[in-house]
C-alpha cells in the first residue's frame, strides 16, 4: 500500500512539474505576462526619429489634414498599451533644382503641467522634409502617409492626450480600468 501512495504522489509531483515547465516554456520563460493584453506591433509607412537634426527645408511643408485614431485599447489592470495610429496629408513645394518628400517623422511627448488644457500628455508630430537634387521637379507635390504608434497609460482612469501636427490639433481619451 506504501509503495501504491508513493508512486501516486510522486506521479502528481511529475506531472505538475511538466506542467510548470511546459508553463514557462510556452511563456518564454518569464519574457510573455499571460495576464497583459499587447496590442501588435505598429505599422510604419514613414520612418520615426526623436532626434532633432537639420531641417533645412521645412518651409517647404504645408500640412492639410490631421487625424488620429484608436485602433486597439483594451486597458485593464496588467494591460496599459494601446495602438493608435495618424495620418497626415498635405503637398510639399518644390523649386527648380530638387525633389522633396517626407524622409522621417518627429515624435515629442511630453507631460502636460499646465491644467488649463485639460490633457495629461502631449504628442507633437513633425514630418521632416529632406530634398535631393534633381532637375525635372517643379511646382507641388502631394503626400499622404499613415503610422502607427504604441502609447502608454500613464494612471489610472482618462488619459486624455493631445496630438500636436502643424495647425491642427486632436485630443483622444483612453479609460484605464482597474
Amino acid at each position: 500500500m506504501k509503495k501504491v501512495i508513493k508512486f501516486i504522489g510522486t506521479s502528481l509531483l511529475l506531472l505538475l512539474l511538466i506542467a510548470i515547465l511546459g508553463y514557462l516554456y510556452i511563456g518564454g520563460f518569464g519574457e510573455v505576462n499571460f495576464l497583459e493584453h499587447k496590442p501588435r506591433p505598429p505599422g510604419i509607412e514613414i520612418p520615426i526619429t526623436y532626434n532633432i537634426g537639420w531641417w533645412g527645408f521645412q518651409n517647404k511643408l504645408n500640412i492639410d489634414s490631421f487625424k488620429v485614431d484608436i485602433i486597439d485599447s483594451k486597458l485593464d489592470l496588467f494591460s496599459y498599451r494601446s495602438l493608435i495610429s495618424y495620418k497626415i496629408s498635405g503637398h510639399i513645394a518644390e523649386d527648380e533644382n530638387s525633389q522633396s518628400y517626407i524622409g522621417s517623422v518627429h515624435m515629442s511627448e511630453q507631460f502636460n503641467r499646465d491644467t488649463s488644457l485639460h490633457c495629461d500628455r502631449i504628442i507633437e508630430i513633425t514630418p521632416i522634409v529632406i530634398t535631393k537634387d534633381d532637375k525635372r521637379s517643379q511646382g507641388e507635390k502631394p503626400f499622404s502617409f499613415k503610422n502607427e504608434y504604441i502609447i502608454t497609460s500613464t494612471h489610472r482612469g482618462v488619459n486624455r492626450i493631445k496630438f500636436i501636427c502643424g495647425p491642427y490639433q486632436q485630443t483622444i481619451e483612453l479609460f484605464q480600468r482597474k
